[in-house]
């Protein structure tokens, strides 16, 4: 007889075809059933005692404007310090309605039309867009593979930042390629940033996502007071708790207070106020779900090196290994297919395409997932490869 598989948190799984979701929706109808792998979401179950969080605070029937519950900075910079080393100020936090519309805000709040930021290529979509809308001239440093992971290309870094470049986007883990970037690359990045008068901002999003035990995330603005000061780092308990549908609410982790009024005189008028539900969700997230987290990571793991096995074995499709995040970064350039997206859609897998974020020859995938769905996905890809 088959062994049994132990019961998870995330059994049974949720059927989301019917539901508003966004991944599930878009591409699916009633006469073409598509599985959504493209947007960056979970569809496993949130913890418990974030859900009976934000039950309490319906229960209070008043939905006014709000403020940070009185312990939220407290917990916020507790964590930081407790899995980082890091040490924060209450001053330093800037509540954003997302990590999104910070980058933009940060992209130019430093220097004038017409001067330059950098980012890593390919990248989540919006690093690669910001500059083009925001008067700035974009500088991409490309990333190759090297021995099976992805890198940046730091002499074409050396070559390219000048004084004109006032921002470097990282991503850190990195969306698509699922890398967590060691202390020698930080230090690499802020250091050529910090000769360059180039102001970081960072983006943190899946800092709590990292899959592989011998890997650590590191905030680049703990390195030294003098990233610290040259920095902004962006947080959010959006991901790894998976709460995007509660409303927006992220962290703009900004120490100089010249860069702080530059960054928030961009987002006057233009950002919306987090609201009490986002609050309560992410104060009970940063607070009291450790347990699931680790839980989480376990099956998303598990779900990795599923993939990872699986796409192995296909032949046309190539996988490097993800260190950290949800997503698998797909190389489909030998896979023989005019236009991959639009065929893996056609037999039920609506992916990500890597054109958007940098890498025509590249897909990418969610496996945050329902271990069954994750099956049914790898035997969809294969029939398109067919």
């Amino acid at each position: 007889m088959p062994k049994k598989t132990k019961p998870t948190l995330f059994d049974p799984p949720i059927e989301r075809r019917d539901s508003d979701s966004t991944k599930w929706t878009r591409f699916s109808s009633k006469e073409h059933d598509v599985i959504g792998a493209w947007v960056a979401d979970m569809d496993l179950p949130t913890s418990a005692k974030i859900i009976n969080a934000i039950k309490s605070r319906l229960d209070e029937r008043v939905f006014g404007y709000s403020e940070p519950p009185d312990q939220f900075f407290d917990v916020v910079i507790q964590r930081l310090e407790k899995k980082y080393g890091w040490r924060t100020k209450p001053e330093w936090f800037v509540p954003q309605p997302g990590v999104v519309p910070s980058l933009f805000f940060a992209s130019n709040c430093l220097g004038d039309n017409g001067d330059a930021v950098m980012a890593a290529r390919p990248n989540y979509r919006y690093f690669l867009e910001t500059a083009e809308h925001t008067g700035r001239v974009f500088q991409p440093i490309d990333c190759h593979v090297n021995q099976h992971r992805w890198e940046m290309d730091f002499d074409q870094m050396r070559q390219t930042i000048s004084p004109k470049t006032k921002t470097f986007l990282l991503c850190n883990p990195h969306n698509p390629v699922g890398r967590v970037l060691d202390r020698q690359e930080l230090e690499t990045i802020a250091g050529l940033c910090l000769r360059n008068g180039t102001m970081i901002c960072s983006d943190e999003i899946h800092a709590d996502l990292v899959l592989d035990p011998d890997k650590q995330h590191i905030p680049i603005a703990s390195l030294h007071p003098e990233v610290e000061k040259q920095s902004i780092t962006l947080i959010s308990a959006s991901k790894a708790f998976n709460l995007p549908a509660i409303g927006g609410l992220s962290l703009a982790i900004i120490p100089d207070p010249e860069i702080r009024s530059a960054f928030q005189n961009k987002a006057y008028g233009v950002a919306t106020h987090p609201g009490a539900l986002a609050y309560a969700a992410t104060l009970t997230a940063f607070k009291d779900c450790d347990d699931w987290l680790l839980q989480t990571i376990s099956y998303l793991r598990d779900n990795r090196d599923y993939l990872e096995a699986q796409i192995a074995d296909i032949e046309g499709l190539n996988m490097t290994h993800a260190e950290a995040t949800f997503l698998a970064w797909i190389d489909v350039s030998n896979s023989g297919l005019e236009n991959p997206v639009s065929t893996f859609l056609e037999h039920g897998i609506a992916l990500s395409d890597g054109t958007e974020m940098g890498n025509a020859d590249h897909v990418r995938l969610n496996f945050a997932c329902h271990r069954s769905t994750l099956e049914e996905i790898v035997r969809r890809l294969k029939a398109s490869l067919a």
